[in-house]
């Protein structure tokens, strides 16, 4: 099953890593030119990543001047092979890390994943159409929100010790703004005084959703509008809540390994059954259902096989043809089912006359034949004479019948073709019958 993309297809190949040696002050400047929430850290045999928040908190302990990344701990990044499945990165996603790395096969970084990668390899359709934002947010504690006259320093504060990646700003429990983690980054970085209401930087008006929306509804609204989150209200417009990425993401996984799993399971009951239609299949076309011998069919198909090696080899091989004597009086006198029981029973014999090696095939009627690889004539004479003798001895409680064998026995050359072979066999079968039966002949 391959229904979803593997990591590289969805992978962010143009990250800058920087490396552990530099200073805690090197790390902010990097941070705030990029824009970004996290910046990336290696040390040549891992990855880190260490986010604008925890840097803030550690340039209040340390210099910054003189402190390098080495000396402060930061979180070990996950990481994933390239080649790897989608699902991979969503399990891990999922449990609660917003960045993974992904490897070479040579453990060398290709890039990093992170929640809007995962959001956009979504399918909407795998997602509950049935569970809706209102669900969802049954879940979660109530969101935290603030007045518009909140100071922005405050709220920095709030987010950075809660670890809120956005705040929302109301007015009558109705929202009428929102601030993230990156517009506080844009506020550090151009030295806004944090000291002014939040009101003052913060992003008006904000969009909502109404809780009632489903999940793939809302999924849909976040890949349109390339938005990290959503705002829900209720039916009056009063805030509910906020739903994020990873929340998404997180029920997104589940669906999506409960699809698998679905998937798999019926996969595998489907694979149960063909597996037993071609066991039956196997057993009723290349075995006859009366003797559970070969049949003809099959038996053509060995003989060619068997020719091949008995050519590479410069092997021996012979073929008999072994046929009931006066089987038509069985029949005739006791029954088409006696006659069943009879050409049973001999089938059985000869399986235990004859070598593991033989094939033995029901060619037709009460007619047998045997393919005996790495056996001369002489060889197959003296093995067709025992099962004559053994045939001989067999009884039948219904049917005081004594039961003989005629046997025909050829050997096979280089260019023959089994109707030539058998054609050979039947000579000397008919010369044993000619003879009175019960004999074994050879015709060369």
């Amino acid at each position: 099953m391959n229904v979803y993309p593997k990591i590289a297809d969805i992978t962010n190949t143009e990250v800058e890593i920087v490396p552990i040696t530099i200073s805690l002050d090197e790390a902010m400047t990097m941070l705030f030119d990029s824009e970004h929430r996290h910046l990336l850290v290696t040390d040549d045999k891992a990855f880190y990543a260490i986010w604008i928040f925890e840097l803030l908190d550690y340039a209040k302990r340390v210099d910054a001047h003189t402190t390098s990344l080495k000396n402060i701990n930061m979180k070990k990044l996950p990481a994933v092979y390239k080649q790897e499945n989608v699902l991979k990165a969503l399990k891990i996603i999922s449990e609660g890390n917003e960045i993974v790395a992904v490897l070479n096969e040579d453990d060398s970084l290709y890039g990093i994943v992170t929640q809007v990668d995962i959001l956009s390899s979504i399918d909407p359709d795998t997602m509950m159409e049935t569970f809706r934002l209102s669900d969802l947010l049954k879940l979660k504690k109530r969101v935290r929100w603030v007045n518009k006259e909140t100071s922005t320093k405050e709220i920095v504060r709030f987010m950075e010790v809660y670890d809120h990646d956005a705040m929302i700003i109301v007015e009558d429990r109705r929202p009428i703004g929102i601030v993230t983690v990156k517009d506080i980054l844009k506020l550090f970085k151009c030295k806004a005084d944090l000291s002014l209401p939040i009101e003052t930087y913060m992003t008006t008006p904000v969009m909502t959703l109404s809780h009632t929306l489903t999940l793939k509804e809302a999924l849909h609204f976040m890949q349109d509008k390339h938005f990290e989150r959503i705002v829900t209200v209720d039916e009056k417009g009063l805030l509910i809540g906020i739903v994020t990425l990873k929340e998404l993401i997180t029920m997104a996984y589940t669906r999506w390994m409960k699809v698998v799993e679905s998937y798999q399971s019926e996969l595998y009951k489907i694979n149960q059954e063909l597996e037993e239609q071609n066991r039956k299949y196997e057993k009723y076309v290349g075995i006859d259902p009366l003797t559970g011998l070969y049949n003809r069919m099959k038996f053509l198909e060995l003989f060619v096989s068997e020719y091949k090696i008995m050519l590479q080899r410069h092997n021996n091989m012979s073929l008999m043809v072994v046929d009931l004597d006066y089987f038509k009086q069985i029949n005739d006198t006791y029954g088409h089912n006696m006659g069943d029981m009879v050409l049973k029973k001999v089938a059985k014999q000869m399986q235990e006359t004859l070598r593991n090696v033989d094939i033995i095939c029901r060619w037709g009627g009460e007619e047998f034949v045997v393919l005996m690889p790495a056996a001369e004539v002489k060889d197959a004479e003296k093995i067709a004479e025992k099962l004559r003798k053994n045939v001989k001895r067999l009884r039948f409680e219904q049917c005081p019948c004594n039961l003989t064998v005629s046997v025909g026995i050829t050997k096979i050359y280089e260019g023959d073709e089994l109707h030539s072979v058998v054609e050979r066999a039947d000579r000397a079968l008919y010369q044993a019958k000619h003879e009175g039966r019960d004999k074994v002949k050879i015709f060369l």
